[in-house]
């Protein structure tokens, strides 16, 4: 069993910045869950100075990954080293476990030169670094993953799998599960429907779990897992219902 960490975007991004992302980590707490994902582009006045949220977060005896709004690589496979550099030192100033990337547009033949630069704006971190598959036609792309990995070969920099993007990128989720499954350190837990052809993020019928449990031997077994599916903020016990079922994932 590994710790589950809810994110704040699923409790819908006009309650969170209306309440501040401080205003939703009772539930979470209350819920069992073990941490948060603070979601940098719900950052509003109500989060502010941001070593007040970090005090509500240790309050609440949560700990904390930080979600990053920019990709690590811009749409020409640059770096994007000034809001990495902003979204690092709130990641620092919040007292971060970990903070997610999403990896962006980063091209096959730019892997070598976009490793190096990555590794040299980096080189003096020691917070783990997770790189999600998102929601982009190279981000979303395992293969790139896995090449970027093997070009970077350096233990701060681990992978968050999330388990729907794949459906906005058209890529299989059983086949990033296998490429990725060695450097995955965190898991963003979420299903997908469709309305009108377009993909929404939903909690996960027992068909997705059952899915979601053939895919499970690829990472390590305590690996933390994240709720990223809409939840209803008024309803703790159906929280902590999905919290449970995520826990049991093995």
């Amino acid at each position: 069993m590994g710790p589950v960490m809810i994110c704040t975007s699923a409790f819908g991004a006009d309650r969170v910045k209306r309440l501040g992302q401080a205003g939703v980590l009772e539930h979470i707490r209350d819920a069992g869950a073990q941490g948060v994902e603070i979601r940098e582009e719900l950052l509003s006045e109500h989060d502010l100075p941001l070593e007040q949220l970090r005090l509500a977060i240790e309050q609440a005896s949560l700990t904390c990954v930080y979600s990053a709004t920019m990709p690590l690589f811009d749409t020409r496979s640059r770096l994007n080293a000034t809001a990495i550099d902003q979204a690092m030192a709130r990641a620092e100033t919040l007292g971060a476990q970990w903070i997610k990337f999403g990896l962006g547009q980063l091209y096959a033949e730019c892997i070598d030169d976009g490793a190096a630069a990555l590794k040299s704006r980096l080189a003096d971190s020691t917070m783990p670094i997770l790189i999600e598959n998102d929601q982009t036609s190279c981000g979303g792309d395992p293969l790139i993953h896995a090449a970027l990995h093997r070009a970077l070969d350096a233990s701060l920099f681990g992978t968050t799998l999330d388990l729907g993007n794949g459906y906005w990128t058209d890529h299989d989720l059983s086949q990033a599960a296998s490429r990725l499954g060695r450097q995955v350190q965190y898991v963003h837990c979420k299903a997908v429907t469709h309305t009108n052809g377009v993909p929404h993020a939903s909690p996960p019928d027992n068909a997705t779990r059952s899915h979601w449990i053939e895919l499970w031997h690829h990472f390590p077994a305590d690996v933390p897992r994240a709720i990223e599916f809409p939840l209803d903020h008024d309803n703790t016990s159906a929280t902590a219902r999905h919290v449970e079922l995520l826990r049991a994932l093995a």
